[in-house]
């Protein structure tokens, strides 16, 4: 709010000053072109457009906004030499000065031309232009799609054309803008809409003549890769003859005008009917050259022909020789065969297994008698043995020296008692015989001298 002090000066806020420059600037400086080299450049993610521009002296902020910059076909980098026109403003919430663009081309060339030599040298790095990854035309297209304007006067040339040179030729109007601010996005639906049909030979992309910015639709990123991934070869026919897209380069094949399109997809129907003509002039030569050939090789054989008498006896002498020949080895045959089976018989009888038999079975009794007294004698001694170590083991047998009188005693601990040392009066001890045991009490110790 404005103050009046006492003196009566007015006395004005930062923002009221800011907005009385700006709206002075705007006025006086509001179709401005300027000429500079941009030396920063910032794509701000609201799609705004925030560079500095400079000459040899001075330098200018600059925004271009994003309602003004999506038309651009270029993208602005530093060291460019552009042309802008707009007004010079200043920023009030920071004071800062300004220049609003409106318009931006490159300096020293259109910026359509930039665009295009820009885009077209990206696509041929890639490799799209390559002619090793074009699609073969048809020899004889039957279905055609066109994708073209409805309005125009270019599908109706493509028509008259091949109604003269190859009627029998199917034509599909695909429909689409050619000319636009979202013509490429048409031109792209189109193509991708004749890939899907799957009913086509080819497709032919086509368009009057204009200026390059009518056929700027042609130049789009879009289309151009659209051309690139369709699986149906493309003819563009765009403009007249010295126009050229980058669509041009990147389709199959180029025509210099839609009609030149139609031309070349019919020029091999207009040649068949001659082709044909040719062929049955050839077939018939070549017919009856043929003709004259068997001709020659039939009075031949009719002069080699000799009479069928005389062939039966040459016949009927080579089969008698030929009964001659096979009695003979008919007979060689049997006489070896016969020989091979009387060997076969004599040294079947010479392996015969019946003495070899007979051998084994006298060498089985022979060995089984020597085993069966081996056996024998092998029992026998163990048996002696035998009645030797029970011998042995009952005179070594505690139960042996009990039979005889003896006795074994025990403690209460069932300890063995072999001397009196360790007893005392009325220890009790066990006493075992041969046969049975008795529990006793110590009466008395007699010691032994």
């Amino acid at each position: 709010m404005s103050q009046i002090p006492s003196n009566n000066q007015e006395i004005v806020s930062v923002s009221d000053i800011n907005n009385l420059a700006k709206g002075l600037l705007e006025k006086d400086l509001s179709n401005v072109w300027i000429q500079g080299e941009i030396s920063s450049f910032t794509a701000h993610g609201s799609g705004h457009w925030y560079f500095t521009i400079k000459d040899k002296k001075s330098s200018l902020s600059c925004v271009m906004f994003k309602f003004e910059n999506q038309n651009v076909l270029f993208d602005p980098k530093v060291g460019d030499e552009l042309i802008l026109n707009g007004n010079i403003s200043i920023y009030a919430p920071s004071g800062r000065y300004q220049f609003n663009v409106k318009h931006i081309e490159v300096f020293g060339e259109g910026a359509l031309l930039k665009a295009f030599e820009d885009l077209k040298f990206k696509l041929e790095s890639e490799g799209l232009f390559n002619q090793n990854i074009k699609k073969e035309i048809p020899y004889l297209p039957l279905s055609v799609a066109v994708i073209t304007s409805e309005t125009g006067a270019v599908f109706r040339d493509i028509i008259n054309v091949l109604r003269r040179r190859s009627p029998f030729i199917k034509l599909t109007l695909i429909e689409s803008k050619v000319q636009g601010k979202t013509a490429d996005k048409d031109i792209v639906q189109a193509i991708k809409r004749a890939n899907e049909i799957k009913d086509f030979d080819l497709i032919i992309l086509a368009r009057g003549g204009g200026s390059i910015e009518d056929l700027w639709c042609f130049n789009m990123e879009s289309v151009v890769r659209e051309i690139s991934n369709s699986q149906l070869p493309i003819i563009s026919a765009v403009g007249h003859e010295t126009d050229f897209t980058i669509s041009d380069f990147v389709a199959d094949l180029r025509a210099p005008t839609p009609s030149a399109a139609a031309e070349i997809i019919s020029q091999n129907h207009s040649n068949l009917l001659e082709s044909f003509s040719r062929n049955k002039i050839h077939i018939e030569n070549r017919f009856l050259s043929l003709l004259s050939q068997l001709k020659e090789g039939l009075d031949l054989k009719i002069a080699l022909l000799r009479h069928p008498g005389e062939k039966l006896r040459e016949t009927s002498q080579k089969l008698d020789n030929f009964e001659t020949r096979m009695k003979g080895t008919l007979i060689n045959i049997s006489l070896e065969k016969k020989n091979n089976l009387e060997g076969n018989i004599a040294l079947l009888k010479r392996s015969s297994p019946i003495s070899s038999i007979k051998s084994s079975q006298n060498r089985i009794n022979v060995g089984s008698m020597k085993l069966i007294n081996l056996i024998s004698k092998n029992i026998e001694t163990k048996k002696k043995t035998y009645l030797q170590n029970i011998n042995t083991l009952e005179a070594v047998s505690p139960l042996s020296v009990l039979g005889r009188g003896y006795s074994i005693v025990t403690g209460e601990k069932n300890n063995i008692i072999t001397s009196s040392l360790g007893l005392k009066v009325n220890d009790k001890i066990k006493a075992r015989f041969k046969k049975g045991e008795v529990l006793a009490k110590v009466i008395e110790i007699i010691d032994e001298e």
